[in-house]
């Protein structure tokens, strides 16, 4: 048994955008990334590394926190360890002693995309900025700006919407009320209305991600 390697494997389905102008950013949401894993590469789990003490979170020299992720799958394979920063909306890295749950369980799904890519090659497309196919087998650039294209690739272009327009009436209801809130009390609240109406079905997985990241957000602007 070897690695799977999953380049071209995403399609321009599977690719959202956040951020405006120079700091957009183009992602595959973490569910997706690991349903692609199931389907692609079966019988491979991902797992956080333990420090010494048995804890999740390990401390860098500058008192910062990062996890450590890695694969294991058939045949006893076990990919290499990939170092992932605990880091805040700004994507810097955060104090060892200000890592929470919520921080940690971010890490957890930010870090199985990056490694995803580190091991198999999934999505390197989007952290090389390389062209991504779409499900018509056409292309499209992906990264903070679009190239110039031939005008057959138009259509592909209008995929990458704004995000307001890849959400639903309630997911942008949503972001206003996380946008409006006050206090962690209340943003916690919010937190807790909106993983229920996920549950309940008036969420997808694409929208209650953004919401969960907008929360993260929201969380570490109020907390200063």
């Amino acid at each position: 048994m070897t690695i799977p390697n999953l380049s071209g494997v995403i399609t321009l389905d599977d690719v959202h955008k956040k951020g405006t102008g120079s700091f957009q950013a183009s992602y595959v949401a973490w569910s997706k990334t690991a349903q692609l894993l199931h389907q692609h590469a079966p019988g491979f789990d991902y797992h956080l590394r333990p420090n010494a003490d048995g804890e999740l979170i390990h401390k860098a020299p500058d008192g910062t926190g990062f996890v450590v992720g890695y694969f294991t799958g058939p045949d006893g394979i076990v990919t290499a360890d990939f170092p992932f920063p605990c880091m805040d909306h700004r994507n810097n890295p955060i104090a060892y002693d200000k890592i929470s749950a919520r921080v940690l369980t971010d890490s957890h799904r930010r870090s199985l995309a990056a490694c995803a890519c580190f091991a198999f090659s999934l999505a390197h497309e989007l952290w090389s900025k390389e062209e991504v196919q779409s499900a018509a087998n056409e292309t499209m650039p992906s990264g903070d700006a679009p190239a110039a294209q031939p005008s057959k690739q138009k259509p592909a272009v209008q995929q990458s919407q704004p995000q307001s327009a890849v959400l639903g009436k309630t997911a942008i209801a949503g972001l206003k009320v996380i946008r409006g809130t006050s206090s962690l009390k209340e943003l916690k609240d919010v937190g807790a209305r909106l993983t229920d109406r996920h549950k309940k079905g008036d969420l997808n997985d694409t929208e209650h991600q953004e919401l969960m990241q907008a929360l993260l957000e929201k969380e570490t602007q109020l907390a200063k």
